[in-house]
């Protein structure tokens, strides 16, 4: 019995070691793996800007009568109207495209019972260009066939040049974070090995648009100007955001 107990505690004793020798031996491992363990944490942002390429007109024709049908129809010979001054200025059909479609009914809220005076049919209409220079024109067509919504122009670009533009924007943000980065090692004494990790934070476009067209929203029987309504684009906006993370010595 004590023989066994003997080889027991000798068996307890080894273990024991054993162990002790494995957790002294991790700092050691743990030191090595310090050695390159600093990191430099930064973001970088890339923003270009852009003339647009392209711009999206916003047109409509409103119309209203006491019988629904007259309502109607008044506003179809009037979209077909504007539309054909559309394809007369050079426009492509596949450009024009319906937005929006509604037949309201107009009451009389001052009365008892709110009495129905009417309908109010609306006809929405998107156009795309990609003569800028033609926007004037366009408009100023449209409404002298007649359209009596201009709800907004945006000017934006062709989904070939944005992605360009998008490409860009992030080697510029990448850019932007390296210079960060070597700008800290170097305030700090470290020295930048590599790249331990990259996100995207996003990229973004901002198209620029105008909406101020009052003078358009309404049936006007003035003549339109001979000369076409000037607008003038802006550049168009692209960010990028980048979130690196760089191993240093």
């Amino acid at each position: 019995m004590k023989k066994l107990w003997m080889i027991s505690m000798i068996a307890l004793v080894a273990v024991c070691s054993a162990i002790a020798s494995g957790f002294v031996a991790v700092p050691e491992v743990g030191a090595v793996y310090g050695a390159g363990n600093s990191t430099i944490s930064v973001s970088g942002t890339g923003v270009l800007e852009a003339e647009p390429d392209q711009v999206t007109v916003y047109l409509g024709v409103e119309t209203q009568s006491r019988n629904v049908t007259d309502a109607v129809e008044q506003n179809s010979m009037k979209m077909d109207a504007v539309i054909a001054a559309l394809q007369g200025l050079g426009v492509p059909k596949d450009l024009i495209e319906s937005s929006y479609f509604s037949i309201y009914p107009l009451k009389d809220y001052e009365r008892p019972g709110e009495e129905l005076i009417g309908y109010q049919v609306t006809n929405e209409i998107v156009v795309e260009l990609h003569d800028l220079g033609r926007v004037g024109e366009t408009i100023d067509a449209a409404v002298l066939a007649g359209a009596n919504r201009v709800t907004g122009i945006e000017f934006g670009l062709t989904d070939e040049r944005e992605q360009t533009l998008r490409h860009d924007a992030l080697s510029e943000a990448c850019a932007d974070a390296r210079q960060k980065a070597d700008t800290i090692a170097g305030a700090t004494g470290l020295k930048i090995l590599g790249v331990s990790t990259v996100r995207e934070g996003g990229v973004y476009v901002y198209p620029y648009r105008g909406s101020d067209f009052k003078e358009y929203s309404m049936v006007s029987s003035t003549p339109m100007p001979v000369v076409p309504t000037p607008i003038e684009p802006k550049d168009i906006v692209v960010t990028a955001t980048v979130e690196i993370v760089y191993t240093c010595l």
